[in-house]
């Protein structure tokens, strides 16, 4: 398999970390889980978006950086929940005007120095499912998440991924069960992809 470095990105609650976890194992690979637990401003994010949204995003963009960075040592097979591109991605969702230009001049230093996935794979899955998802697990700093936030999130992603260029991106819809979906996956990760956005392949 060429593919060494495996993203799985999503929406919140798309199942990207269950997926992400199962190829792993079943690949012998590392798996790579997003740190937000102990993000200090998440929750006060979530309480008052327009107040916290600038110092949550740029905390999770130094987070990602030396989570992603610190993989450069990894010789096995690596699977992530997320790809270092969500930071832009959330950052044009969440922030406007002089912030999000601030934003994006950091990430721009950043990704240079970044090793960039051999592939992606995105789940996109329906809003109410999502809605779903995500009650049923039970995340306090997660209940005031809204259905139109999410639509925001799928459209952002969709927007950005559409002009990705020099990996492949492969965009999944259809709703599998976990050991479906990994199987799934597999198979696709034994065919050589063109770097670009394919859908529903």
């Amino acid at each position: 398999m060429d593919y060494r470095y495996i993203a799985i990105e999503g929406n919140i609650g798309a199942g990207k970390s269950t997926l992400a976890k199962m190829l792993a194992g079943r690949l012998g690979g590392t798996f790579v889980p997003e740190k937000f637990g102990d993000n200090p401003f998440l929750v006060p994010f979530y309480e008052d978006p327009a107040r916290h949204a600038l110092p949550a995003e740029l905390s999770f963009l130094e987070d990602r950086f030396r989570q992603v960075r610190d993989l450069e040592d990894e010789t096995g097979v690596i699977v992530s929940d997320y790809a270092w591109e969500k930071s832009i991605v959330f950052a044009r969702i969440n922030l406007k005007g002089e912030e999000l230009r601030l934003f994006e001049r950091i990430y721009n230093l950043l990704s240079g120095q970044l090793r960039p996935p051999d592939i992606l794979f995105y789940l996109h899955r329906p809003v109410e499912k999502l809605v779903r998802n995500i009650s049923s697990r039970g995340r306090d700093f997660e209940k005031n998440i809204q259905a139109d936030y999410l639509g925001k999130i799928a459209a952002k992603y969709r927007d950005y991924l559409s002009g990705e260029k020099t990996i492949p991106v492969i965009w999944m819809s259809e709703d599998l069960g976990p050991e479906a979906l990994t199987a799934d996956v597999l198979k696709k990760l034994g065919k050589a992809w063109k770097p670009g956005l394919h859908l529903d392949p």
